[in-house]
C-alpha cells in the first residue's frame, strides 16, 4: 500500500491559524543536526537576525556524512555547502561550531551532546533547535538536549520542524502552540540562495536525492513556523 504524500494543502488549516511572531534581539544559537537543517527550517530567521545585527552562532552537530550509501568525500562537501549557505545568510565561518557527532548516531550519544551544547546555551539566549518529536532520531536527540539545557539555563527555546511536515499529521501537533515568522523579500531571497548551496542534497546520482522537490514546500513558504 502506497502512503499518500502529505502536502502543504493538508497543513493549511493549522498554518493559517498560527500566531504571527517576531524574535527578540537576543543572541541566537541555532542547533543544526545536519548541514541543510539550518537553511531549510531557520534560514529566514537567521537572515533576519543578522540583518538587524543580532549575533548568531550555529552549532553543527554532524557533518551529514551518511546521507547516501556512496559517501566518500561527502562530509567535507557538506561542511563546505553549509558554510556557503550560512555565509549567504550572514553568518561568518568563525560562528559555525562543528561538534563532530556521527550522522544518524546522535541519539546514542545524547549525554555527550548535552555536555557539548551546554557552554553555548546560556541565560538570555534564544535557542533555535529541532522539535523533540521531529521524526528523525538525530533531530529528536538535539531537540531533547536543547530543551533540557534551555530550561536549565533559563534561555528561550524556539523549536523548528522539518520532517514533521512530511511524516506527521495535524494530530501530531495537537496541543502544540505554533507561531509563524513572516519573512521579508530580502530574507526569502537569502534563504533561497542559501538552499542552492546544498547541491548534494538537491541533486544526486545514481541514488535519489535526499531533498526532491516535493519535500521543499515548507522551505519555500513566505514564513517559518516555530513551536514556542
Amino acid at each position: 500500500m502506497i502512503t499518500p504524500r502529505i502536502t502543504e494543502r493538508d497543513w493549511a488549516p493549522l498554518l493559517d491559524g498560527s500566531t504571527v511572531w517576531k524574535p527578540a534581539g537576543a543572541p541566537t544559537v541555532v542547533v543544526a543536526p545536519h548541514p541543510d537543517d539550518e537553511t531549510l527550517a531557520v534560514g529566514g530567521l537567521i537572515a533576519a537576525q543578522r540583518a538587524r545585527g543580532v549575533d548568531v552562532t550555529v552549532l553543527a552537530v554532524t557533518d551529514g556524512e551518511n546521507a547516501y550509501r556512496q559517501n566518500q568525500g561527502l562530509a567535507e562537501l557538506r561542511r563546505e555547502e553549509q558554510l556557503c549557505a550560512l555565509e549567504r545568510l550572514g553568518v561568518p565561518r568563525r560562528k559555525v561550531i562543528r561538534l563532530g557527532f556521527g550522522d544518524s548516531h546522535v541519539a546514542g550519544h545524547e549525554q555527550e551532546l548535552i555536555e557539548r551544547l551546554r557552554p553555548f546555551i546560556t541565560e538570555g539566549a534564544q535557542v533555535v533547535a529541532p522539535w523533540p518529536r521531529d521524526f528523525h532520531p538525530d533531530h529528536e536527540a538535539c531537540g531533547r538536549a536543547s530543551q533540557l539545557l534551555a530550561r536549565e539555563a533559563k534561555a528561550t527555546l524556539i523549536s523548528y520542524l522539518f520532517w514533521t511536515w512530511h511524516r506527521g499529521s495535524i494530530a501530531t501537533l495537537s496541543g502544540t502552540r505554533l507561531h509563524k515568522f513572516v519573512l521579508s523579500e530580502e530574507a526569502m531571497t537569502a534563504k533561497r540562495e542559501a538552499l542552492a548551496c546544498h547541491e548534494s542534497q538537491l541533486n544526486h546520482s545514481p541514488e535519489p536525492e535526499i531533498l526532491p522537490g516535493h519535500l521543499l514546500w515548507p522551505a519555500r513558504l513566505p514564513f517559518e513556523v516555530f513551536a514556542l
